[in-house]
C-alpha cells in the first residue's frame, strides 16, 4: 500500500517538474501579464533541482516497494529517463547551452513513459 502513496507522489513530483516549462511558456504568450504569475515561477525555478532529487529518490523506492526487486518495467524506464535529465543537468556546463533542449526534450519524453507506466505498466514482463 506504501508503493501506491509513493507512485502518486512521484506522479505529483513529476508534474511539478514539468509545469515549470509550461507555465513560463503560458507566461510568455499571455497578451496580459497578472501580478501572481511571476511568484509562481519564481518557486517553481527554486524548487525544480529539490522535486528532482526527491523524484529520483521517491521513485526509486517506489519501484522497489512495489516489485519487490529491481528488474526491467515500464516504471524502471521511465525512473531511467528521469536519471538521464538529472545527469543532463549535472553536466550541463559540458554540453554548453545545447543541454536545455536536451533536458527539456526529454521532459516531454517523460510525459509518454509516465502515461505508458500509468496505463500499460505490465507491458514488459
Amino acid at each position: 500500500m506504501v508503493y501506491k502513496v509513493l507512485g502518486t507522489t512521484s506522479a505529483i513530483l513529476l508534474f511539478l517538474q514539468i509545469s515549470l516549462f509550461v507555465m513560463r511558456r503560458a507566461y510568455k504568450y499571455l497578451p496580459k501579464k497578472p501580478n501572481w504569475f511571476p511568484p509562481i515561477l519564481k518557486f517553481l525555478k527554486s524548487a525544480h533541482i529539490y522535486t528532482g532529487i526527491a523524484l529520483l529518490i521517491i521513485g526509486f523506492i517506489h519501484g522497489y516497494f512495489a516489485l519487490g526487486t529491481i528488474k526491467l518495467h515500464t516504471g524502471l524506464i521511465l525512473w531511467m529517463g528521469i536519471l538521464f535529465a538529472f545527469l543532463g543537468f549535472l553536466f550541463k556546463n559540458k554540453f554548453g547551452k545545447k543541454w536545455i533542449v536536451y533536458h527539456r526534450t526529454l521532459g516531454f519524453i517523460l510525459i509518454g513513459l509516465f502515461f505508458l507506466h500509468y496505463f500499460f505498466p505490465w507491458l514488459i514482463k
